[in-house]
């Protein structure tokens, strides 16, 4: 006999074909009674389930508003105050609701599908859609009022790492010390002098520090540029209740976000303990200014998804009263409504040059069979072994790598070049390259964890640089960087 799940979806799609009906999925929400431990190694769901839940409602506004700063510049009274903050979270038993443990928890059992859909046996994940920046926005938002709680400090702001400025581009100097609550053993010692948050190329060149940073400006251009006026490639694409986890995330989440967690190591580098580190939250807390600072680009407010599937998705959190909370996606949308902000800080990335270099002519080879494939010399789908260089018809400037698959325990992450074609022994391309997938990985592996995902990535002003943007097909070159043996690619499109 059909389920009762079964039966609602043959009779929306009788609907569709009959009738011509126009069908909306429910909103994504987490079953609040159901986790399941998918590692036997790693206990992830949280000590909440099935308690009685509320409904969010906005606080008081304060006046002023909670300022969040960045963490290399707090002075030494706010820094004390932050870290006997998460010492006392972490005194908690560890089946407190408050305790670090926990507030780890809540990350893995979203992050590692522990979590199910409400109503539906299928995994609820926050990543690789338009889930993943407001469910971390809201994450943060409980994280910070219950350190407030334990601070007794309702002003209490949580510091934000600011990677994205030269004085940002290392661990700050609170998380280093070894007797303070904010420190964890297992970073990568290099991450104490630079953090690369993706893009800046391993041969031998780039040498000096100065020379890093300025690679990680030029990055962070680039990731802003590929995304800077549209919600679906800023801030990932659909996740409705009933779809399959990781449609494809935005561009930041792909990259400055992932390689931070990468590149600064240990337990911050898995998704499913990255919550042990102090660090994590303000990492986040950056990636969350980052969705502020694109927001407030003119026009961008209103780009912002009016679906009400992405509005009315909905969390659960415990609050700094101990409830458990249930806040949507709209309660979230401005950091003001919750009432904090960020410190304005210079943006040394946002007039950086797109820079652009001649190299040696490659045999691009030209996609131009009836499916858009010369199937002959680069057969898709293939496997990620060696960088692939392929000619690709324009029809529009966005780059759509599809039917991405791969296993989701693994680390994976390959960089996406565009170059013009030329009619002599060269080629002009971008110095770096025009975007990054990047999937972190996880400790241990469970049935269900291959995935199949896209990356979409705005090409406009890469197209310009290279003085591309009257011509009719652009080499598309893929690079694998960790991992490429792993992951496989469907097909490559200009639409």
């Amino acid at each position: 006999m059909a389920s009762s799940t079964s039966l609602a979806i043959i009779t929306m799609a009788m609907a569709i074909v009959f009738f011509g009906i126009q069908a909306r999925s429910l909103p994504v929400s987490p079953d609040p009674n159901l986790c399941v431990e998918r590692d036997p190694n790693l206990k992830c769901c949280p000590s909440w389930m099935g308690k009685k839940i509320v409904d969010f409602t906005p606080p008081q506004q304060p006046s002023p508003l909670r300022v969040r700063r960045p963490a290399h510049a707090l002075d030494p009274e706010a820094a004390q105050k932050y870290a006997a903050a998460v010492a006392s979270m972490r005194a908690l038993p560890s089946d407190h609701p408050w305790s670090f443990i926990q507030q780890s928890n809540v990350h893995c059992a979203y992050c590692n599908d522990g979590l199910l859909q409400n109503g539906l046996n299928i995994s609820l994940e926050i990543h690789g859609s338009w889930l993943f920046f407001p469910w971390h926005r809201a994450y943060l938002y409980f994280y910070e009022r219950i350190l407030g709680k334990l601070a007794g400090d309702p002003s209490f702001a949580l510091p934000f790492w600011n990677w994205d400025h030269p004085a940002g581009m290392s661990i700050p100097e609170i998380y280093r010390d070894n007797s303070s609550s904010l420190y964890n053993p297992t970073r990568y010692p290099k991450a104490l002098n630079f953090t690369d948050i993706g893009g800046c190329p391993n041969d031998g060149n780039t040498t000096t520090l100065d020379a890093l940073k300025q690679c990680n400006l030029r990055v962070m251009h680039r990731q802003f540029a590929a995304a800077f006026n549209s919600s679906d490639l800023f801030l990932g694409h659909p996740y409705r209740a009933g779809g399959k986890p990781n449609p494809g995330g935005g561009v930041l989440e792909w990259l400055p976000h992932g390689p931070v967690h990468v590149n600064t190591g240990g337990d911050i580098s898995q998704i499913p303990t990255s919550g042990l580190d102090p660090l994590f939250y303000n990492h986040h807390a950056n990636v969350d200014r980052l969705w502020a600072i694109w927001a407030a680009i003119p026009g961008n407010g209103s780009k912002t998804f009016g679906d009400p599937d992405f509005n009315d998705a909905s969390f659960l959190f415990v609050d700094e009263n101990l409830q458990l909370v249930r806040i949507r996606v709209s309660d979230c949308a401005s950091t003001r409504n919750l009432g904090y902000i960020y410190e304005d800080v210079p943006l040394p990335w946002l007039n950086v040059t797109t820079e652009v270099q001649m190299v040696e002519r490659s045999v691009a080879q030209t996609m131009a069979a009836p499916d858009g494939y010369d199937n002959s010399s680069v057969v898709f789908p293939l496997v990620l072994h060696s960088t692939i260089t392929v000619e690709v018809e324009r029809k529009g400037d966005q780059i759509l790598i599809s039917d991405v698959q791969l296993n989701k325990s693994e680390r994976i992450w390959f960089d996406v070049y565009v170059q013009r074609v030329g009619d002599g022994s060269s080629l002009k391309t971008t110095r770096t390259a025009a975007g990054s997938f990047v999937n972190m990985g996880s400790n241990g592996t469970h049935e269900g964890s291959t995935l199949t995902t896209e990356l979409r990535l705005g090409i406009s002003e890469f197209v310009n640089a290279i003085g591309a943007t009257d011509d009719a097909t652009i080499v598309v070159i893929l690079v694998p960087k960790i991992g490429g043996d792993k992951v496989k690619i469907g097909k490559i499109l200009i639409t």
